[in-house]
């Protein structure tokens, strides 16, 4: 395992993380729209390796297919004040053959938000990089006053 810079900081092994993207029902896909960066929520499941999601057709579809894209997750523990985060770059591709749709049907894959999503994406990983810190606390060193009306 790679020590990261920072003390407070360790990197996460890949079993790490593919146990974290397991376990974090939403992240985001990050695509890059007319040259720009944008970042869409999407609710995932990982299957044999890869990140599959469902999707309308529309700007996040047309950006993702065939194209590499960021996938993350991240979370923060507040018992313990650890943070950390999972990222996956990969090819985003539409599973389109009959067999292979009817078999992932029945993978727990559902739209949140109303609306036809028919498009299923996956995202093949090319790289999985995870970090988990120690949060700082903000506003240890300060004193809390009441607010007053």
């Amino acid at each position: 395992m790679k020590s990261s810079t920072h003390p407070r900081t360790r990197t996460l092994t890949p079993d790490q993380c593919t146990a974290l993207l397991e376990a974090v029902p939403v992240g985001r896909l990050g695509v890059v729209v007319g040259g720009r960066p944008e970042i869409y929520p999407v609710n995932h499941v990982l299957h044999e390796g890869g990140i599959l999601f469902r999707t309308g057709s529309g700007t996040k579809l047309d950006s993702a297919i065939g194209q590499v894209v960021a996938f993350e997750v991240d979370g923060y523990d507040t018992l313990t004040q650890t943070a950390w985060s999972v990222l996956v770059t990969g090819v985003a591709e539409e599973v389109s053959r009959f067999h292979e749709l009817l078999d992932l049907m029945r993978l727990p894959v559902f739209p949140w938000e109303p609306g036809a999503k028919p498009h299923l994406i996956r995202i093949r990983p090319e790289t999985i990089t995870g970090r988990e810190f120690a949060a700082v606390d903000m506003y240890a060193d300060q004193a809390v006053t009441p607010t007053q009306h």
